[in-house]
């Protein structure tokens, strides 16, 4: 069960400041996007999140490290990938399957990003 009310989040150029997004609410648990503006590559923004339960009790959260604009696509190198057709009989009809894996390294100096991810089909596991 979810005890929060309300979740508010804005954004600055420093912190607890609110220049480039003011307190938004938020409805939706994903998808919500934060800076709706045009923001310059290698801008600093600091997210404040306030949260209210149902009972009445109000708190912030700050960041204290600014998160880093960044336009650039991280650099990704030593890919690899394998195609494998495995046959399987689990229904006591034969079936093929295809396993598929794939590697890589990912990093990007100006955001800090140090790996990625990546999902193939349409189903989550």
């Amino acid at each position: 069960m979810i005890n929060v009310l309300q979740v508010q989040v804005g954004a600055g150029t420093t912190p607890g400041s609110f220049q480039v997004q003011p307190l938004t609410d938020i409805y939706a648990p994903i998808g919500f996007t934060l800076i709706k503006g045009d923001l310059y590559h290698g801008s600093e923004v600091y997210v404040t999140v306030i949260t209210e339960n149902h009972a009445g009790i109000v708190r912030a959260f700050q960041a204290t490290t600014p998160v880093v604009v960044d336009h650039t696509p991280p650099e990704v190198d030593k890919v690899a990938v394998s195609v494998d057709v495995v046959e399987v009989n689990i229904t006591g009809d034969l079936e093929l399957r295809e396993d598929i894996t794939v590697t890589w390294s990912a990093s990007d100096e100006t955001s800090g990003i140090n790996y990625c991810t990546c999902a193939l089909g349409i189903y989550k596991r």
